[in-house]
């Protein structure tokens, strides 16, 4: 990764490296761990992922928290579908496979030694079931993972702190996990 690469000249420490990333950033924070891992680093020592988007496929659509959530207060599922549409073009010439773990990191083939989790969901989300999926599978392949569940937020309430009440909690469990895991 280019930032471990120049840490010196960016002044950090390239000992002391985490991935976090939001919705769709989640899903690539946690694609980067997968590929740090099989490429022989750098070496994370965390990730951290908010309402991440894990499963791409079909099975999606079929999550509790996908259909309970139609009209999500800040993600309907017409928004969702529309982002979807930028990973996962028409079939034709430039169709991809969504159970690529590359796209779906939930169908990797292994979890197992990646960096300890974090993973942040929210109530009224239609993605929230896609992240407890995925911490429940980093567990079972035995990568400590935690989640914090924000059961009344909505999808990106971190992004809200004046009007989302969880998103200093929510903060708050983000810098102590970081912090814990960097010292």
């Amino acid at each position: 990764m280019w930032a471990v690469e120049h840490a010196a000249e960016l002044g950090a420490d390239p000992e002391r490296v985490a991935v976090m990333g939001e919705s769709a950033g989640g899903n690539l924070a946690a694609v980067v761990a997968l590929l740090a891992r099989d490429r022989g680093g750098p070496r994370l020592r965390h990730q951290t992922l908010l309402y991440p988007a894990t499963d791409l496929t079909e099975a999606l659509r079929e999550h509790d928290s996908f259909t309970a959530n139609d009209h999500g207060v800040v993600v309907s599922l017409e928004d969702l579908e529309v982002f979807l549409g930028h990973y996962l073009p028409e079939p034709g010439p430039t169709a991809v496979d969504a159970s690529d773990w590359r796209l779906s990191p939930l169908l990797a083939p292994d979890l197992a030694a990646l960096p300890p989790a974090l993973v942040v969901v929210a109530g009224l989300d239609p993605l929230h079931d896609s992240g407890v999926r995925y911490a429940e599978a980093l567990a079972a392949a035995g990568v400590p993972a935690r989640v914090e569940d924000f059961h009344r937020m909505p999808h990106g309430f971190l992004g809200f702190p004046h009007l989302a009440r969880s998103a200093r909690p929510a903060m708050d469990a983000v810098v102590a996990a970081q912090r814990a895991a960097l010292r």
